[in-house]
């Protein structure tokens, strides 16, 4: 049995992160602050990583939604649908954005593959390339998915610095919305 030590998987995730476009991220981080609500999902690990994403929109004070739960209303004009998806083929996220075009709310993929499907639909498209690099060896070391959903925490983490930046928001105005209840 091969065994790996934890940290080989960091080569893959900083090679990943290294391909980010910094117009993709600013496009993206416009979006997100012109709407006048925020539309969050995905599917599987994938939204798992959405829905921390959605929390900490919440944090910096946005109106944000998750689709799908029993509180989240119907998206309008001037609302934004953001959809991560490493694949980008899925029909249930394709029906999302069918929704939304017909509510005429603009609609951002985060995603491995902007040329997927979804991607091709999308208003703006911040492309998290997880590709293996083809001279170390033919797949990553993390299985199903995980460099995606890795690299996609990181990269949605460094938005949100960036909005509290652009927002003149700290650290600790994010946590006097995190903890109101304590």
């Amino acid at each position: 049995m091969t065994r790996h030590r934890p940290s080989e998987a960091l080569v893959d995730l900083e090679r990943v992160l290294k391909r980010l476009k910094a117009r993709e991220i600013a496009a993206f981080e416009r979006e997100l602050l012109e709407a006048q609500r925020v539309f969050v999902t995905g599917l599987g690990r994938t939204g798992l990583m959405a829905r921390g994403f959605a929390m900490r929109l919440m944090h910096l004070g946005r109106t944000v939604f998750h689709v799908g739960d029993v509180i989240t209303p119907a998206i309008g004009a001037d609302d934004l649908l953001v959809i991560c998806t490493r694949t980008g083929r899925s029909k249930v996220l394709g029906y999302y954005i069918d929704i939304a075009r017909k509510a005429k709310a603009r609609v951002a993929v985060v995603t491995a593959r902007g040329s997927a499907p979804v991607g091709r639909r999308a208003d703006v498209v911040l492309t998290i390339d997880d590709r293996p690099a083809a001279r170390r060896r033919a797949a990553p070391l993390l299985p199903l998915g995980s460099l995606f959903e890795q690299a996609l925490l990181v990269t949605l983490d460094h938005v949100v610095v960036d909005l509290m930046a652009e927002l003149d928001l700290s650290e600790e105005d994010l946590a006097r919305i995190h903890t109101g209840f304590e």
